[in-house]
Protein backbone atom coordinates (compact mmCIF):
# COMPACT_ATOMS: atom_id res chain seq x y z
CA UNK A 1 0.00 0.00 0.00
CA UNK A 2 1.62 3.29 -0.73
CA UNK A 3 1.17 6.05 1.12
CA UNK A 4 0.60 9.58 0.32
CA UNK A 5 1.72 12.73 2.23
CA UNK A 6 -1.64 14.52 3.65
CA UNK A 7 -1.50 17.71 1.99
CA UNK A 8 -1.81 15.38 -1.72
CA UNK A 9 -5.05 15.61 -1.47
CA UNK A 10 -7.80 15.20 -5.05
CA UNK A 11 -9.02 18.65 -3.85
CA UNK A 12 -4.89 20.16 -3.67
CA UNK A 13 -4.09 18.75 -7.03
CA UNK A 14 -6.98 19.89 -8.26
CA UNK A 15 -6.68 23.77 -6.81
CA UNK A 16 -2.71 23.52 -7.70
CA UNK A 17 -3.87 22.51 -11.63
CA UNK A 18 -6.80 24.69 -12.02
CA UNK A 19 -4.61 27.91 -10.67
CA UNK A 20 -3.65 31.27 -12.05
CA UNK A 21 0.68 30.43 -12.21
CA UNK A 22 -0.10 26.60 -14.04
CA UNK A 23 -2.96 28.00 -16.33
CA UNK A 24 -0.18 30.76 -17.23
CA UNK A 25 2.72 28.01 -17.00
CA UNK A 26 0.91 25.62 -19.84
CA UNK A 27 -0.31 28.66 -21.67
CA UNK A 28 3.25 29.89 -21.58
CA UNK A 29 4.70 26.32 -22.75
CA UNK A 30 1.66 26.15 -25.47
CA UNK A 31 2.54 29.36 -27.13
CA UNK A 32 6.30 28.51 -27.12
CA UNK A 33 5.95 25.47 -28.80
CA UNK A 34 3.54 26.82 -31.26
CA UNK A 35 6.05 29.73 -31.63
CA UNK A 36 9.18 26.87 -32.51
CA UNK A 37 6.71 25.17 -34.94
CA UNK A 38 5.84 28.16 -36.55
CA UNK A 39 9.74 29.79 -36.82
CA UNK A 40 10.64 25.87 -38.35
CA UNK A 41 8.10 25.78 -40.64
CA UNK A 42 9.20 29.56 -41.84
CA UNK A 43 12.81 28.20 -42.37
CA UNK A 44 11.73 24.61 -44.02
CA UNK A 45 9.82 27.40 -46.25
CA UNK A 46 12.98 29.46 -47.16
CA UNK A 47 15.14 26.55 -47.51
CA UNK A 48 12.52 25.16 -49.86
CA UNK A 49 12.43 28.51 -51.85
CA UNK A 50 15.77 29.12 -51.96
CA UNK A 51 16.54 25.51 -53.44
CA UNK A 52 13.91 26.22 -56.05
CA UNK A 53 15.89 29.54 -57.11
CA UNK A 54 19.55 27.58 -57.48
CA UNK A 55 17.93 24.66 -59.20
CA UNK A 56 16.66 27.27 -62.10
CA UNK A 57 20.19 29.28 -61.59
CA UNK A 58 22.08 26.27 -61.99
CA UNK A 59 19.64 24.94 -64.90
CA UNK A 60 20.02 28.25 -66.79
CA UNK A 61 24.35 27.69 -66.60
CA UNK A 62 24.21 24.16 -67.77
CA UNK A 63 21.71 25.32 -70.58
CA UNK A 64 24.50 27.81 -71.83
CA UNK A 65 27.41 25.55 -71.20
CA UNK A 66 24.96 22.67 -73.44
CA UNK A 67 24.48 25.41 -75.96
CA UNK A 68 28.10 26.24 -76.18
CA UNK A 69 28.92 22.74 -76.70
CA UNK A 70 26.49 22.74 -79.65
CA UNK A 71 28.05 25.85 -80.98
CA UNK A 72 30.89 24.59 -81.37
CA UNK A 73 29.91 21.19 -82.83
CA UNK A 74 27.32 23.97 -85.18
CA UNK A 75 30.15 26.13 -85.94
CA UNK A 76 33.10 23.29 -87.21
CA UNK A 77 30.51 22.06 -89.11
CA UNK A 78 29.27 25.41 -91.20
CA UNK A 79 33.44 26.41 -91.33
CA UNK A 80 34.91 23.18 -92.25
CA UNK A 81 33.14 19.73 -92.04
CA UNK A 82 30.36 20.04 -94.32
CA UNK A 83 32.34 21.52 -96.75
CA UNK A 84 34.75 18.38 -96.56
CA UNK A 85 32.52 15.57 -96.52
CA UNK A 86 30.48 16.68 -99.55
CA UNK A 87 33.52 17.91 -101.74
CA UNK A 88 34.52 14.37 -100.98
CA UNK A 89 31.43 12.58 -101.69
CA UNK A 90 31.39 14.49 -104.97
CA UNK A 91 34.75 13.92 -105.88
CA UNK A 92 34.28 10.06 -105.05
CA UNK A 93 30.82 9.99 -107.34
CA UNK A 94 33.04 11.29 -110.11
CA UNK A 95 35.62 8.72 -109.68
CA UNK A 96 33.12 5.61 -109.58
CA UNK A 97 31.49 7.88 -112.86
CA UNK A 98 34.68 7.74 -114.59
CA UNK A 99 35.49 4.17 -113.91
CA UNK A 100 31.92 3.36 -115.15
CA UNK A 101 32.27 4.87 -118.07
CA UNK A 102 35.91 3.10 -118.84
CA UNK A 103 34.13 0.03 -117.87
CA UNK A 104 31.39 0.36 -120.52
CA UNK A 105 33.53 1.87 -123.42
CA UNK A 106 32.11 5.60 -123.20
CA UNK A 107 35.53 6.54 -122.51
CA UNK A 108 38.77 5.59 -124.31
CA UNK A 109 41.97 5.95 -123.28
CA UNK A 110 44.62 5.22 -120.61
CA UNK A 111 44.30 8.89 -119.29
CA UNK A 112 43.63 8.96 -115.25
CA UNK A 113 40.99 10.29 -113.39
CA UNK A 114 42.32 14.02 -112.36
CA UNK A 115 41.30 15.36 -108.94
CA UNK A 116 42.20 17.87 -106.51
CA UNK A 117 42.91 16.26 -102.65
CA UNK A 118 41.20 18.02 -100.06
CA UNK A 119 44.13 18.34 -97.53
CA UNK A 120 42.91 21.24 -95.42
CA UNK A 121 43.36 20.53 -92.02
CA UNK A 122 41.48 22.07 -88.92
CA UNK A 123 41.66 21.74 -84.88
CA UNK A 124 39.13 19.72 -82.71
CA UNK A 125 36.53 22.19 -81.01
CA UNK A 126 36.63 22.74 -77.64
CA UNK A 127 34.19 22.57 -75.12
CA UNK A 128 33.61 23.45 -71.15
CA UNK A 129 32.32 19.48 -70.80
CA UNK A 130 33.87 19.11 -67.36
CA UNK A 131 31.60 21.92 -66.38
CA UNK A 132 28.49 20.49 -67.68
CA UNK A 133 29.26 17.14 -65.85
CA UNK A 134 29.48 18.91 -62.82
CA UNK A 135 26.28 20.42 -63.43
CA UNK A 136 24.28 18.06 -64.62
CA UNK A 137 25.34 15.20 -62.38
CA UNK A 138 25.42 17.47 -58.99
CA UNK A 139 23.82 20.58 -58.83
CA UNK A 140 20.30 19.41 -61.07
CA UNK A 141 17.74 17.34 -60.06
CA UNK A 142 17.23 15.96 -63.84
CA UNK A 143 17.39 12.15 -63.95
CA UNK A 144 17.43 9.99 -67.37
CA UNK A 145 17.67 11.54 -70.65
CA UNK A 146 19.27 14.70 -69.99
CA UNK A 147 22.44 12.75 -67.93
CA UNK A 148 22.31 10.31 -71.20
CA UNK A 149 22.65 13.03 -73.22
CA UNK A 150 25.92 14.93 -70.99
CA UNK A 151 27.95 11.61 -71.46
CA UNK A 152 26.83 10.84 -75.02
CA UNK A 153 28.30 14.23 -75.84
CA UNK A 154 31.13 13.91 -73.75
CA UNK A 155 32.63 10.48 -76.40
CA UNK A 156 31.34 12.84 -79.46
CA UNK A 157 33.60 14.73 -78.42
CA UNK A 158 36.59 12.36 -77.40
CA UNK A 159 35.69 10.26 -80.36
CA UNK A 160 35.90 13.47 -82.60
CA UNK A 161 39.40 14.42 -81.82
CA UNK A 162 40.76 11.09 -82.04
CA UNK A 163 39.19 11.35 -85.72
CA UNK A 164 40.31 14.81 -86.36
CA UNK A 165 44.26 13.99 -85.26
CA UNK A 166 44.25 10.38 -87.01
CA UNK A 167 43.14 12.37 -90.54
CA UNK A 168 45.68 14.84 -89.79
CA UNK A 169 48.59 12.26 -89.31
CA UNK A 170 47.62 10.98 -92.70
CA UNK A 171 47.04 14.27 -95.05
CA UNK A 172 50.86 14.32 -93.51
CA UNK A 173 52.05 10.90 -95.03
CA UNK A 174 50.40 12.46 -98.09
CA UNK A 175 52.31 15.54 -98.46
CA UNK A 176 55.34 13.97 -97.24
CA UNK A 177 55.71 11.42 -99.81
CA UNK A 178 55.14 8.35 -98.14
CA UNK A 179 52.27 7.45 -99.93
CA UNK A 180 53.62 7.91 -103.26
CA UNK A 181 51.43 10.15 -105.98
CA UNK A 182 50.52 7.30 -108.16
CA UNK A 183 48.41 5.57 -105.26
CA UNK A 184 47.16 9.11 -103.28
CA UNK A 185 43.78 8.37 -104.89
CA UNK A 186 43.56 4.58 -103.89
CA UNK A 187 44.50 5.76 -100.57
CA UNK A 188 42.17 9.06 -100.79
CA UNK A 189 38.95 7.14 -101.99
CA UNK A 190 39.77 3.56 -100.41
CA UNK A 191 39.97 2.22 -103.85
CA UNK A 192 41.88 -1.18 -104.47
CA UNK A 193 46.04 -1.15 -103.92
CA UNK A 194 47.91 -2.84 -106.70
CA UNK A 195 48.35 -5.29 -104.02
CA UNK A 196 45.41 -6.45 -104.33
CA UNK A 197 44.46 -5.18 -100.40
CA UNK A 198 42.02 -1.90 -99.91
CA UNK A 199 42.37 0.67 -97.31
CA UNK A 200 39.55 2.56 -96.59
CA UNK A 201 41.31 4.79 -93.70
CA UNK A 202 40.55 8.05 -95.13
CA UNK A 203 37.32 7.59 -96.48
CA UNK A 204 36.25 6.48 -92.77
CA UNK A 205 37.81 8.93 -91.20
CA UNK A 206 36.25 11.50 -93.42
CA UNK A 207 33.01 9.73 -92.62
CA UNK A 208 33.67 9.70 -88.46
CA UNK A 209 34.17 13.70 -88.76
CA UNK A 210 30.98 14.52 -90.19
CA UNK A 211 29.40 11.90 -88.36
CA UNK A 212 30.65 13.31 -84.75
CA UNK A 213 30.44 16.70 -85.73
CA UNK A 214 26.36 16.08 -86.39
CA UNK A 215 26.05 13.86 -83.42
CA UNK A 216 27.60 16.82 -81.17
CA UNK A 217 25.13 19.29 -82.80
CA UNK A 218 22.43 17.02 -82.26
CA UNK A 219 22.59 15.79 -78.60
CA UNK A 220 23.72 19.43 -77.94
CA UNK A 221 20.45 20.97 -79.00
CA UNK A 222 18.89 17.56 -77.62
CA UNK A 223 20.32 18.39 -73.70
CA UNK A 224 19.41 22.19 -74.44
CA UNK A 225 15.32 21.03 -74.83
CA UNK A 226 15.63 19.03 -72.24
CA UNK A 227 17.24 21.49 -69.66
CA UNK A 228 14.94 24.21 -70.53
CA UNK A 229 12.01 21.73 -69.83
CA UNK A 230 13.70 20.70 -66.71
CA UNK A 231 13.88 24.69 -65.80
CA UNK A 232 10.54 25.47 -66.76
CA UNK A 233 9.32 22.13 -64.42
CA UNK A 234 10.97 23.86 -61.58
CA UNK A 235 9.63 27.51 -62.16
CA UNK A 236 5.95 26.03 -62.34
CA UNK A 237 6.56 24.25 -58.87
CA UNK A 238 8.11 27.74 -57.28
CA UNK A 239 5.09 29.68 -58.51
CA UNK A 240 3.04 27.14 -57.09
CA UNK A 241 4.40 27.38 -54.24
CA UNK A 242 5.65 30.89 -53.60
CA UNK A 243 3.83 33.27 -56.11
CA UNK A 244 6.72 35.22 -57.44
CA UNK A 245 10.71 35.80 -57.44
CA UNK A 246 11.61 33.33 -59.44
CA UNK A 247 14.41 33.61 -61.64
CA UNK A 248 13.24 33.33 -65.20
CA UNK A 249 14.30 30.29 -67.38
CA UNK A 250 16.54 30.64 -70.30
CA UNK A 251 15.59 29.37 -74.08
CA UNK A 252 17.26 28.64 -76.78
CA UNK A 253 15.67 28.93 -80.25
CA UNK A 254 17.06 26.69 -82.91
CA UNK A 255 14.58 26.67 -85.58
CA UNK A 256 16.65 28.84 -87.89
CA UNK A 257 19.68 26.28 -87.80
CA UNK A 258 16.65 23.56 -88.02
CA UNK A 259 15.84 25.20 -91.42
CA UNK A 260 18.94 25.51 -92.69
CA UNK A 261 20.31 21.63 -92.40
CA UNK A 262 22.85 22.35 -89.70
CA UNK A 263 20.68 20.54 -87.26
CA UNK A 264 20.68 16.43 -87.86
CA UNK A 265 16.79 15.06 -88.56
CA UNK A 266 15.32 13.16 -85.46
CA UNK A 267 15.04 10.00 -88.11
CA UNK A 268 18.86 9.77 -88.00
CA UNK A 269 18.67 8.84 -84.53
CA UNK A 270 15.10 7.11 -84.07
CA UNK A 271 17.11 3.76 -82.03
CA UNK A 272 18.64 6.46 -79.64
CA UNK A 273 15.51 8.68 -79.23
CA UNK A 274 13.11 5.33 -78.21
CA UNK A 275 15.59 4.07 -75.59
CA UNK A 276 14.10 6.94 -73.42
CA UNK A 277 10.23 6.81 -72.55
CA UNK A 278 8.71 9.47 -71.59
CA UNK A 279 9.96 11.03 -67.97
CA UNK A 280 7.46 14.09 -66.04
CA UNK A 281 9.28 16.39 -64.11
CA UNK A 282 8.73 17.68 -60.39
CA UNK A 283 10.74 20.00 -58.38
CA UNK A 284 12.63 17.03 -56.87
CA UNK A 285 13.35 14.68 -60.01
CA UNK A 286 13.34 16.00 -63.55
CA UNK A 287 13.97 14.52 -66.96
CA UNK A 288 12.31 15.07 -70.20
CA UNK A 289 11.58 13.70 -74.10
CA UNK A 290 11.05 16.12 -76.85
Amino acid sequence: MICLPEWLTWSNAASFFNSAFTTSLIGALAGAYAGARAAQKITERAKEREQLISQIRATNAATMVAFSAFNAGAALKKQHVQRMYDEFENAKAKLNAYKAERATGQRQGNAEYVFTADMRTFSAPLAPIETLKDLAFNKLSAYGRPLALVSVLEQSFIGLREVISKRDALIHRFASGHISKELVHNYYFGQKLPSGDTNQEFPDLVFAIHSYVDDIIFFGSLLCGDLVAHGNSVHEEYTKRFRKGAPNVSTVDFSGLREKGIIPSDSQYTDWLNAFVKQDFNSKNAGSQQ
